[in-house]
């Protein structure tokens, strides 16, 4: 009997990667701490000197109010050291709208509370710095609301206050009136990754572990084919001067 030969390959099959999934992730934001950062970075760009913006940010401490100034005037001083000018923010009468659709709007006063140590503030070239320190102050979060948007839903001055004792640093109020609004976002919803090239400036070869379909390198065109100057908005071709018939 004749048997036929047949070779017999036994083909490995490999499962199939399960692709990665990205699962969407909830990012909030507190209202309250992002309209404490803007505050806090509007005001240190407040400068020692109004014409030079290189100049050291006037206010030396820039902190959430939690009772400092009160330790400091103790009769034994309680807290650790502050340097000054300093500027403590502090929130009151906050409260949360409950009407259907708007719970997570609220309002609040947020008082901003500057201190300057001038031990002549009696003097009278220095007596009225105070107003000075308080425009700057005001103006400065006023400015802010053109590029910060936890200042966008309303921040509007309402009360400025002089202090009533000194104890050789002077402690002044400034209220504002404050809506704030909680927010939340999906981080990488609907995300898939990709890898960018863009000629002649990256290449595959830059990354040959994801050159999949074989692109391999482009030779044309080189950075300096590519990188030229041209006007954005074409204009009418000069005209050309007549040359005299003689």
């Amino acid at each position: 009997m004749i048997k036929e030969k047949k070779e017999i390959r036994h083909v490995e099959t490999k499962a199939a990667e399960a692709p990665n999934v990205t699962l969407p992730e909830e990012v909030r934001q507190n209202a309250l701490a992002e309209m404490y950062f803007a505050v806090r970075r509007a005001l240190l760009t407040i400068r020692e000197r109004e014409d030079d913006p290189q100049s050291p940010p006037f206010f030396k401490t820039v902190a959430i109010d939690n009772g400092q100034f009160a330790r400091i005037i103790l009769g034994n001083n309680t807290e650790y050291e502050v340097a000054f000018p300093a500027i403590f923010i502090h929130y009151t009468n906050v409260r949360y709208l409950v009407q259907q659709q708007r719970i997570g709007e609220g309002r609040a006063t947020m008082r901003v509370r500057f201190i300057l140590n001038t031990l002549n503030n009696s003097d009278p070239e220095v007596e009225t710095w105070p107003f000075e320190v308080f425009q700057r102050v005001n103006q400065a979060i006023q400015d802010a609301k053109d590029h910060e948007p936890a200042l966008n839903e309303r921040c509007q001055l309402l009360y400025f206050d002089m202090p009533t004792s000194t104890s050789m640093l002077q402690a002044y109020w400034v209220d504002y009136e404050v809506w704030f609004r909680e927010t939340s976002a999906w981080k990488y919803r609907n995300w898939v990754e990709r890898y960018l090239v863009m000629p002649p400036f990256t290449d595959h070869n830059d990354a040959p572990q994801h050159d999949s379909e074989g692109h391999g390198s482009h030779r044309s065109p080189t950075d300096r084919e590519a990188i030229r100057i041209q006007p954005s908005v074409e204009g009418p071709d000069p005209e050309l001067p007549e040359e005299n018939g003689g």
